[in-house]
């Protein structure tokens, strides 16, 4: 077991956390882990781990499935594919650590990389999300599975970041999907990632495209996308001055994480977020533009 850590942190409570992970991981499914901000700043101190039935995926989720299920009911689930569509979430880490430890199991494509420095990265194929999506619904159902009756796999969204965003447009159709989160992306007129604008008519549940402001080069796609959207209900949203790499490599995924986990939470935790997505209510998001439509 390794535990790569950011941050200081005091020496008890990696022995604790390192106790922790040995009663948890007991059974032996888990190959690595490596923990991240200290485990984000939610309830539920999170982990990212190798499943070895999902070698090719990192899942972050909560240390403690049962403590997080027992306070917060069978968790949401967020299949994530990465910026460049490529096989590591290293670079989006500190955000998916920190929405995992508000209660969510996150699968994200590419095995689990402890370092920037350790190897290269490769495209992953266009419809890579679905092996995730298909492996959380199968350990849901398997009652040797630590997901087993604490993952809901109706509250499931897809999310991605750039190339990562086109590879969610390219599953768009999965009707497992109950939603879509569009990080730095949007098709506009281009095709990429077996995904293209016809794939915004493939949408069915409602989506949330979050920009990096007019220096995000994909700003004006994300726009063009957000005003095609005509069926189901669309949430654009920009932080100014951030540009494309948005602020996933901020302590806690920045201010990207906290939109995104009030979206997640208002779809699927009864948290009424609707000031801020349906009024625009920017008073907790200061240089942001948020706007919606089709509600």
């Amino acid at each position: 077991m390794k535990i790569y850590l950011k941050g200081y942190m005091k020496v008890f409570l990696i022995t604790a956390i390192a106790v922790c992970l040995s009663v948890n991981f007991g059974f032996g499914q888990i190959v690595d882990t490596k923990i991240i901000d200290n485990g984000g700043s939610g309830a539920y101190k999170a982990v990212a781990v190798i499943e070895k039935t999902l070698p090719d995926f990192v899942v972050y989720r909560p240390l403690d499935l049962k403590q997080a299920k027992k306070f917060e009911g069978s968790l949401p689930v967020v299949v994530w594919a990465n910026g460049g569509c490529m096989d590591s979430s290293i670079h989006h880490e500190r955000f998916l650590t920190e929405i995992a430890s508000h209660g969510y199991v996150i699968v994200a494509i590419g095995t689990l990389q402890m370092t920037v420095e350790e190897r290269g990265h490769k495209p992953t194929p266009d419809k890579k999300l679905q092996e995730g999506i298909n492996w959380i619904t199968q350990q849901v159902g398997d009652e040797k599975s630590q997901y087993y009756q604490t993952v809901d796999v109706d509250k499931m969204v897809a999310g991605g970041m750039s190339c990562g965003g086109a590879q969610v447009m390219a599953i768009a159709s999965d009707k497992r999907l109950k939603g879509y989160m569009m990080f730095n992306s949007g098709m506009g007129d281009m095709t990429m990632a077996g995904a293209s604008k016809s794939s915004l008519e493939n949408l069915h549940h409602d989506i949330i495209y979050v920009a990096g402001g007019v220096t995000d080069i994909a700003y004006s796609n994300a726009i063009l996308d957000y005003e095609r959207i005509k069926k189901v209900p669309a949430v654009f949203t920009s932080l100014e001055k951030v540009g494309h790499g948005g602020t996933f490599d901020q302590e806690y995924g920045g201010s990207f994480a906290q939109i995104a986990l009030d979206w997640l939470n208002w779809k699927f935790k009864e948290v009424d977020n609707s000031e801020l997505f349906q009024k625009g209510d920017r008073s907790r998001y200061l240089g942001w533009t948020i706007k919606s439509k089709n509600f």
